[in-house]
């Protein structure tokens, strides 16, 4: 089984980006987290990559970064879709479900403990016995 490195991570979505802008033109970070399935984070990994290796044209509309292929790379798409086939995007994991904290437990209740009944003859002897002191 292959090791998986950081250079054929990032290779590999550097391509699905590179894919990506090729296929729809410029676009920016939102419409291309949508339009791969990749996260925001291997988008700007993916686009620093293509970055280093001068693939990609950087512009500020706004707010909003645009990111486009160069002209020579538009150029070199002709040449790639006869040559390779289109890799396929990477799935993107589910996002974990948040459990539910668990319910407190109710404190059991002690129950007092069952008196025997007691005689009348006990019961007044006590009294007698309780008044006296």
């Amino acid at each position: 089984m292959a090791k998986t490195t950081a250079e054929s991570l990032f290779g590999l979505n550097a391509g699905v980006v590179w894919e990506a802008l090729n296929q729809n033109g410029a676009s920016n970070i939102r419409n291309l987290v949508k339009v791969t399935s990749l996260s925001r984070e291997e988008v700007y990994g993916a686009l620093g990559w293509l970055g280093r290796e001068d693939k990609i044209l950087l512009d500020q509309k706004g707010r909003a970064m645009v990111f486009s292929l160069r002209d020579e790379e538009v150029s070199l798409s002709v040449h790639r879709e006869t040559a390779i086939a289109k890799p396929e995007p990477v799935k993107k994991s589910k996002p974990r479900k948040s459990k539910q904290p668990k319910k407190a437990k109710k404190a059991r209740s002690a129950k007092a403990p069952v008196k025997q009944a007691e005689s009348p003859a006990i019961q007044s002897e006590r009294t007698e016995e309780f008044l006296l002191h």
